[in-house]
């Protein structure tokens, strides 16, 4: 059970810190390569970011099923688990498309960005769970329902982003409306090192 746990936290640790810096990395690509400009720049840190995400979500799926252990007695973890199990998988198999060039970007970006906010819903649902049962750190559970509770603010920021850029030809509109959405984008991963860091 103590290996068990250990090895828990260091694949969150790595999961967490590769997030992190994926993150970072697609902050950068957008000052730099300017994706909504009329001319666009080129970039590594697109591709970077997008081994990255593999990676990430790579790690994401023993947390997944060891947090789902933890909490084993209850129901709605169980329910919970195989949602966050799909999303992570889903995420994996989608970016490992993209990088080995089997599906273009314009294909795979919807289904990677909902399986990404399914992994956040996880993350928000297993962090309520363990508040419940005192399976995780108080730092864990509120960050968690931080998440869960910023994403419809995100998604409301971006939609009205997006509409504006559609409506009024601002082509940064969308860009500036994502900025929420970075920010529990980058919770996330936060949330995943925070795991690792404090469960005992």
């Amino acid at each position: 059970m103590k290996t068990d746990l250990l090895r828990l936290r260091r694949q969150a640790v790595a999961g967490g810190v590769t997030g992190l810096i994926a993150n970072a990395f697609l902050v950068l690509f957008y000052v730099v390569a300017q994706p909504w400009a009329d001319d666009p720049g080129d970039s590594w840190l697109g591709p970077a970011n997008d081994v990255l995400i593999l990676l990430q979500y790579l790690a994401l799926v023993p947390v997944v099923l060891g947090l789902g252990r933890l909490m084993d007695g209850d129901a709605r973890v169980r329910v919970w688990t195989r949602i966050g199990l799909v999303a992570a998988v889903l995420v994996v198999v989608l970016q490992a498309l993209l990088l080995t060039g089997l599906m273009p970007f314009g294909y795979q970006v919807v289904p990677v960005s909902l399986s990404g906010v399914a992994a956040m819903c996880w993350a928000g649902a297993i962090s309520a769970a363990g508040a419940r049962t005192g399976a995780l750190p108080a730092a864990v559970t509120r960050l968690g329902r931080a998440i869960v509770i910023g994403l419809p603010v995100a998604v409301g920021a971006f939609g009205i982003g997006f509409l504006v850029t559609i409506v009024s030809g601002v082509s940064w509109a969308w860009a500036a409306g994502g900025i929420p959405g970075a920010v529990v984008w980058t919770m996330f991963p936060a949330w995943t090192l925070l795991v690792g860091l404090r469960l005992r």
